[in-house]
């Protein structure tokens, strides 16, 4: 087992003054079915007390001590996935979930984002209080609306927003705040992400007011020519070799 995932195991244990090591466990059908019993009496959600497991559309197995996301396979209908406070350490074994909508991997130890690619109908995904160094896994999500990315290890802010920036999806709320780069950029981390991110409505839980929108792109009007002039170079860059390749295809001679 790694280090950090000892470390939050010994800690764990300390905090709920346990006199055993906290023990780390996997998802498996007595979690689930467990959860199908606790949230059915609390809820009445289920229209019957033996509802099959591949019935579900939402699973929440918080505080749980999961250390590894597995066995999965049979819930093709959830829609909403909790496992927040967990020690989990990769994002894996989510490629049958084509359905989640929800996703809340907050409070864990993921270093990584990855293993979303199947996961197109993705609109909310929450990675508060994680490892992540470095943004990237999203490219697939063209649905996401809500990304909570906060009290992460995010050191270079520009890499970070260009990166969302570039991606193809209906972003509206970010939580970006409480990362390694705002001791450097304080405050002024929120209007160099406005300026950037054109359709964004949320950034840190406050909504972006119409004067919060013009201050942040006066401040940054040119840099920001700057970057929209090297993307439409980019793009103009990118046909080009499209249709040279067309023309290759086609057994086009190329003078």
């Amino acid at each position: 087992m790694e280090k950090h995932v000892k470390d939050r195991l010994k800690t764990k244990s300390k905090i709920e003054k346990e006199v055993e090591t906290v023990k780390p466990t996997v998802i498996n059908d007595d979690l689930i079915e467990s959860y199908m019993v606790s949230y059915n009496k609390e809820n009445k959600i289920f229209d019957r007390p033996d509802m099959r497991i591949w019935d579900l559309t939402h699973l929440a197995l918080s505080y749980k001590n999961i250390v590894e996301i597995d066995n999965l396979r049979g819930l093709e209908n959830l829609t909403k996935l909790q496992l927040d406070n967990n020690i989990i350490v990769k994002i894996q074994n989510l490629d049958n979930l084509v359905n989640l909508q929800w996703l809340d991997l907050s409070f864990n130890l993921i270093t990584e984002i990855e293993g979303l690619d199947r996961c197109w109908q993705l609109t909310d995904l929450s990675l508060y209080k994680n490892k992540i160094k470095n943004l990237g896994g999203l490219d697939q999500l063209q649905k996401l609306n809500v990304l909570s990315v906060g009290s992460n290890e995010l050191s270079n802010l520009e890499d970070a927003i260009d990166y969302l920036r570039k991606l193809k999806n209906n972003l509206q709320v970010l939580r970006i705040d409480n990362n390694k780069f705002q001791k450097s950029r304080n405050a002024e981390y929120k209007k160099y992400t406005i300026a950037r991110l054109k359709q964004l409505k949320f950034i840190d839980y406050e909504f972006i007011e119409t004067k919060d929108r013009e201050s942040a792109n006066e401040e940054h009007k040119d840099e920001m020519g700057q970057v929209e002039q090297n993307e439409g170079n980019d793009g103009n860059d990118e046909q080009h070799q499209n249709l040279l390749q067309e023309l290759r295809d086609a057994k086009i001679e190329i003078s």
